[in-house]
């Protein structure tokens, strides 16, 4: 059977093709440019076509199109006007994985690491386990070996609706997605509808949002320290006996009598969430499997391979470390602040919002974050697609820059390396910090490559 994808060269949809191709199938795909997933996709032997051109489809048996594919889509058109079966990411991949034993990863923020994270754990224990994810760790965004699939599901389409896992991480629920859900109470009302449908055999709910902690009070599932809690010093308990308390200022979870460490309290809060919430998972998995977890310590959580654009260090520039971060919810932003902060005290921080939606949803959580950002340049909206009217960033510029911030305005990329050039001395940071999923890590390239 022949797959083709549309939009392949996108951090979920690559990994969606490079796993269809380890289960046997033919596998094809397109996108408009290249990317590191392309490459990454077509060093795999799959065949990629720059372009979406009617002729693609020839031989193919179903359509796979990204959710930024719409259905007028002249190659998407044809392939309809065949009859040949076009599916999304999500339909497809609950296709794929139909009648094989699935922990789903979903939620706001934190499902890339999370899932990265179970695998690891699984992994250790002796399980021959598979993972697909939405973002790559050691240059790969799958790996297929066997059960238990170890899945990020994807919440801003819908896509995470087709799927029926056996377990299920929700590490967080804000609302998010404004162009999809609309409301945030059509977001929660998507997810009870959803849980109460499929009721996975296990559930855990990250708490400390507003949707999620309504989620956990109907449902009652497993759950672990929130935000507050641990900057309390304080832990949680489950129902079923697992908990996670503190000791000599490290988080610690204790599941079988068995205590696990997680954490040290100085690490930023929203990894300690992520390891809790992974650990949370695999030993529910192992458990029902006669397996338990590996003692594990500090160097174990250093040995576990890290998601590339998740406060990855890309390399220095003049002395400054140059770290790349996909954060684009205000929530994500505020955590890789605090990341940044604990680690390098000053930094610069370089801001490209991502969907004009979802930056005029979220311009005054955005501006409430950055607003105490020591250095800060702001780029353009990256559109991702999208022809909506908005918020522009440069409205953000003007309200920050009466403040007692260093705030710069870039009307693009090469500005952003110019005003960090023309300033370096002025803004006299330990790191440049990139944060934004469109192409804003391009400015670290470019300082590195000493390109104008």
């Amino acid at each position: 059977m022949h797959i083709h994808f549309m939009g392949i060269g996108g951090s979920g949809v690559s990994g969606l093709a490079a796993a269809a191709k380890s289960f046997g199938y033919r596998v094809s795909g397109c996108d408009l440019k290249e990317s590191s997933f392309l490459k990454m996709v077509r060093g795999q032997g799959i065949e990629c076509s720059l372009g979406h051109d009617p002729a693609h489809i020839d031989g193919v048996d179903i359509l796979v199109r990204s959710s930024a594919v719409p259905l007028d889509n002249p190659e998407v058109a044809e392939a309809l006007k065949k009859g040949i079966k076009v599916v999304t990411r999500g339909e497809f991949l609950a296709i794929l994985l139909e009648n094989r034993h699935k922990i789903g990863i979903g939620g706001s923020h934190g499902k890339t690491s999370t899932t990265w994270m179970i695998y690891a754990l699984l992994r250790a224990a002796g399980v021959e386990a598979s993972v697909y994810a939405g973002g790559k760790s050691n240059g790969k965004t799958s790996v297929s070996a066997g059960e238990p699939y170890v899945v990020e599901l994807d919440e801003s389409d819908g896509s995470i609706f087709k799927m029926k896992p056996d377990s299920l991480v929700i590490t967080n629920l804000e609302f998010e997605h404004a162009d999809f859900y609309k409301t945030p109470a059509n977001m929660l009302k998507s997810f009870e509808s959803y849980l109460l449908s499929e009721r996975p055999e296990n559930l855990i709910i990250g708490r400390g949002y507003d949707l999620s902690d309504r989620l956990f009070a109907m449902f009652s599932p497993l759950s672990f320290p929130a935000h507050d809690e641990i900057r309390k010093g304080e832990g949680f308990e489950n129902n079923d006996g697992s908990s996670f308390y503190m000791k000599d200022s490290s988080l610690f979870f204790l599941s079988g009598g068995t205590e696990i460490y997680v954490g040290d309290i100085a690490e930023p809060t929203h990894i300690l969430q992520n390891r809790s919430a992974a650990l949370l998972a695999a030993s529910e998995y192992l458990g029902k499997t006669g397996r338990t977890l590996p003692a594990l310590d500090r160097e174990f959580w250093k040995s576990v391979p890290k998601v590339d654009r998740r406060f990855q260090n890309v390399g220095t520039w003049h002395g400054m470390t140059l770290v790349d971060d996909y954060a684009h919810h205000p929530s994500e932003v505020a955590a890789l602040v605090e990341q940044a902060g604990l680690e390098f005290k000053n930094f610069c921080l370089v801001f490209q919002p991502h969907r004009i939606s979802r930056f005029t949803a979220f311009y005054d959580k955005f501006k409430d974050v950055l607003k105490n950002v020591g250095t800060l340049i702001v780029l353009p909206v990256y559109s991702a697609g999208e022809k909506c009217e908005g918020r522009a960033s440069k409205e953000l510029y003007e309200e920050l820059k009466s403040g007692d911030n260093f705030v710069f305005y870039a009307e693009n990329i090469d500005k952003a390396v110019e005003i960090i050039r023309e300033n370096e001395k002025k803004i006299h940071a330990s790191a440049i910090v990139s944060a934004g999923a469109g192409d804003v890590n391009t400015v670290l390239t470019k300082l590195m490559n000493g390109e104008k």
